[in-house]
């Protein structure tokens, strides 16, 4: 009998970014120590304390299916009953600030241009699944458990809010090696069909 007819090769659909993201992002590199360098790397202890506050507010802001409603209300509370203790951080900030400006106007625009970028990291659509669960951990906690020391609680949960941005930056990384490896493959004849191509 003749030799049956060669098995057609399927082509895969071309990989898909994580979390819906876009097809090309640029993604924070690592150093030679494997640390990404991203907006909260290398930052002070207040930076840290800070940082934190603002991702819960972003989280606050952009978390808002009702499961999420701990995530407001822990965070409102956190930053009502600790406003003294916050704002003594935020004010040794602006001092290292000012004290790195030639004038009030320039730290302020320094402080008010890192924040922007503090802001806009934490509310990176792709991750926003995940950071939406980690704030609302930590939003629970809060309440069943009131912290008496606002800055203790900032440090033992930033890592927490961090998490799911290094997770998809992970995830991403994986997507651009496979993408890399079909369009290595199959760009050439399919590439035009294919999104992200």
């Amino acid at each position: 009998p003749p030799p049956p007819p060669p098995v057609a090769e399927r082509t895969p659909y071309r990989p898909l970014p994580p979390g819906g993201a876009s097809y090309v992002m640029e993604i924070p590199a690592r150093d030679a120590n494997g640390v990404r360098r991203t907006i909260n790397t290398g930052i002070s202890d207040d930076e840290s304390v800070w940082h934190f506050r603002s991702a819960w507010n972003v989280a606050a802001l952009n978390c808002t299916d009702q499961q999420y409603d701990p995530v407001l209300a822990g965070y409102s509370a956190y930053i009502s009953e600790h406003a003294s203790a916050l704002k003594a951080v935020n004010d040794a900030i602006d001092r290292v600030y000012r004290q790195n400006a030639r004038s009030r106007r320039e730290a302020i625009r320094a402080r008010e241009g890192q924040m922007t970028s503090v802001y806009n990291y934490f509310a990176l659509p792709p991750a926003r699944a995940d950071f939406c669960r980690a704030a609302l951990d930590i939003s629970n906690r809060a309440i069943a458990t009131p912290p008496t020391d606002p800055i203790a609680f900032a440090n033992e949960n930033f890592n927490a809010m961090l998490l799911p941005f290094e997770t998809f930056f992970t995830e991403y990384e994986r997507y651009q090696r496979l993408s890399a490896e079909w369009d290595e493959r199959y760009g050439e004849l399919y590439g035009p069909s294919q999104p992200g191509w």
